[in-house]
């Protein structure tokens, strides 16, 4: 439960504020903040502020918190600007209230630093300029007109307590000391229990979408699963070339291996011999997409494998509680999984099905990828008419590239490229040694010759598969 007005009250008797000067402030999560002082007599302390929870509070630090929030936040960078160095000339708590007001003076500009302990949608920390106009403010709340440059009105004072609040039975000397130590017990309790919900629903959820991608590959597996059936047909085609008629729907040609007659389906637009091609290509594309099929499936359930054991280790606590914690909130926030095998590289380095696809998402990885990752014979993507990301295709001796590759190898480039927004791309595609970087170009420029052209759909599935490992979405 949160402080109340009471409790706030004394809390403030034991601290001091007045006089002391601002030195630091450090954001910890969303709602929490340390603010570092400096006072002539007491020496540096710091007030640890924490609002909008069921935990709102404010009281001495003595027990300084490492954590701090990855990036910096906006309102941070306006403290560090306009509040750092400035002197607390009085500190005023509104009547029955949880509402405080410190007054600042920051070497002769006169601030206001107003603080809600609220615990619910009231609850914020705003400051303003000596007419009341808000300059910056922890939470943005635009429906009750708490935004920068709009005036703040704290509202009128109570005159009356509206129920009766009693002060929690003391255990200790010090106020400060007794909450800062009731509340860290509660909090800790309480944020293991929320990092254990976080990190278990999401590797649930990344569990569920290795699932999926299984049974998705599973169906392409299926799909292609005729290949040698396809092979047949453009071998029988082939050993009976001179019955092959133009522009014919069809052909029934004996099957020595079963020996019984099998009729092929033809394209009626071709003519006589153009049918083999035609036949061995439906081959070929049918058996590139089974490998592709084959090694997706087996990459995916080995990872799924590793990810359930991952899991299941996480939620077991550990002997060392604190490197314990440590994980968890690795895991919570998406950093505790390693990213999938390859070279070192800048970018992205993805698989697809036996083939290796190199990402880069900026004009940097771009040209580091073209001048020390990739060779002669290996392939380069990009979209056409817009900028972005190129894609690389590692060449595999003995092997041309699949459909399926080609696509994935598409779908990493129009996501990393200005086409995203179109849902669609025309790309181009070439081996590395035919391109030639422009002279006085930007940074990885090239111009590509004996490119093929291809036409794709962004498929949000197919990309969610392929960015599964980084969280790049």
């Amino acid at each position: 439960m949160s402080l109340n007005w009471r409790e706030i009250a004394l809390i403030l008797s034991e601290l001091p504020l007045e006089g002391s000067v601002l030195q630091a402030v450090v954001q910890h999560d969303f709602n929490a903040l340390s603010w570092h002082f400096y006072h002539r007599e007491v020496g540096r302390w710091t007030l640890y502020t924490e609002v909008g929870t069921p935990h709102s509070r404010l009281h001495l630090l003595s027990t300084p918190i490492t954590e701090k929030t990855a990036k910096l936040q906006r309102f941070i960078q306006f403290a560090r600007a306009r509040l750092i160095g400035s002197r607390v000339t009085q500190v005023h708590q509104a009547p029955y209230d949880r509402l405080l007001r410190l007054s600042l003076d920051n070497h002769g500009t006169a601030l206001f630093l107003f603080i809600r302990l609220y615990s619910g949608s009231g609850a914020n920390i705003i400051v303003t300029d000596e007419h009341l106009i808000i300059l910056d403010l922890l939470l943005r709340r635009p429906r009750r007109g708490e935004v920068s440059g709009a005036p703040f009105d704290p509202g009128p004072e109570r005159t009356e307590e509206g129920k009766p609040f009693t002060i929690r039975a003391r255990t200790e000397g010090s106020f400060n000391r007794q909450i800062e130590a009731e509340y860290s017990r509660e909090s800790s309790a309480a944020d293991l229990d929320e990092l254990l919900r976080v990190v278990r629903t999401r590797g649930e959820r990344e569990i569920e979408g290795l699932r999926a991608s299984i049974a998705s590959q599973k169906k392409s597996l299926e799909a292609s699963a005729d290949h040698e059936q396809l092979r047949k047909e453009a071998d029988l085609l082939s050993a009976n070339a001179h019955l092959l008629s133009d522009n014919a729907d069809e052909i029934e040609l004996f099957d020595w291996k079963t020996n019984a007659m099998l009729t092929i389906a033809l394209d009626s637009r071709l003519k006589g011999r153009a049918q083999i091609q035609r036949a061995y290509e439906r081959y070929q594309k049918a058996k590139g997409a089974s490998e592709h099929a084959l090694g997706k499936l087996a990459r995916l359930e080995e990872e799924l494998a590793v990810r359930i054991k991952q899991l299941e280790e996480l939620l077991c606590p550990h002997n060392d509680h604190s490197a314990w914690i440590a994980d968890l909130k690795r895991a919570s926030e998406g950093t505790a999984k390693a990213p999938p095998p390859g070279p070192k590289s800048p970018g992205l380095v993805i698989r697809s099905g036996a083939f290796t696809l190199l990402v880069g998402r900026n004009a940097k990885e771009n040209d580091e990828l073209l001048r020390r990752h990739t060779r002669g014979n290996d392939w380069w993507m990009h979209t056409r008419d817009y900028s972005g990301g190129y894609v690389f295709i590692k060449d595999i001796r003995g092997k041309s590239v699949p459909l399926e590759v080609l696509l994935d190898a598409a779908t990493l480039a129009i996501h990393y490229s200005k086409a995203r927004k179109e849902g669609k791309a025309e790309l181009y595609y070439t081996q590395v040694k035919y391109l030639r970087r422009a002279k006085g170009g930007p940074q990885g420029l090239v111009l590509p010759t004996q490119e093929k052209n291809l036409s794709v759909v962004l498929d949000e599935g197919r990309l969610r598969q392929l960015l599964l490992p980084y969280d790049d979405l």
